[in-house]
């Protein structure tokens, strides 16, 4: 890839890509929209088997195709997407968090992820800052969000962002560990709705 500029457009819900020679090169940050389903696909695919996690295109369409619908509750997720010409090269997906500082909603990076090919080119610092965009136009009062302790070029890249580190230690449970934690309350939990 050759050496890129940005395009930011956060107004819309969905991105304009004119297209027109000079500007092929160009990075464009927006929110995705139905056309970038099968791009979006690509890159999720590409990124699963990245992190050792394999999985069917299907699947990644399907993941696609969530993460290409508008916003229609104030806890749907938040997606950017880093198009090049016709290209998803990055995306960033955004959960809404509550509560977070003083009771407000904050946006929190669920993933980050740029294409092997369009590394270190700035793609994922653009992801970065038009989030923060994002949060402050649409009220949210923080963007947080996790790395590996040994991804020191990620970790590189948010603190050249402005990224302060948190002494905090993160949590989660998954595969056999959830289950065994839920163990048989699982089968015979009753959640009343009032």
């Amino acid at each position: 890839m050759s050496k890129t500029s940005t395009y930011v457009q956060l107004v819309n819900s969905t991105c304009e890509l004119h297209v027109v020679p000079d500007r092929q090169s160009e990075i464009v940050i927006c929110r995705p929209s139905a056309a970038h389903v099968p791009g979006l696909a690509a890159l999720l695919s590409e990124m699963q088997s990245h992190y050792g996690r394999p999985v069917p295109f299907a699947a990644a369409r399907v993941a696609a195709l969530r993460a290409c619908r508008t916003p229609s509750n104030e806890f749907d997720p938040r997606v950017l997407l880093a198009v090049q010409g016709d290209i998803v090269v990055g995306s960033i997906v955004m959960n809404v968090t509550f509560p977070a500082f003083e009771l407000s909603l904050s946006l929190h990076i669920r993933d980050l992820y740029v294409a092997e090919a369009a590394r270190r080119q700035g793609v994922g610092r653009m992801l970065v800052r038009s989030a923060a965009c994002l949060a402050l136009t649409e009220g949210y009062s923080a963007l947080e969000w996790t790395t590996d302790a040994t991804n020191a070029a990620a970790r590189q890249m948010y603190e050249v962002c402005g990224a302060k580190l948190l002494d905090r230690v993160y949590y989660r449970l998954f595969d056999e560990a959830l289950r065994s934690t839920a163990g048989e309350l699982s089968s015979s939990l009753i959640l009343e709705v009032h």
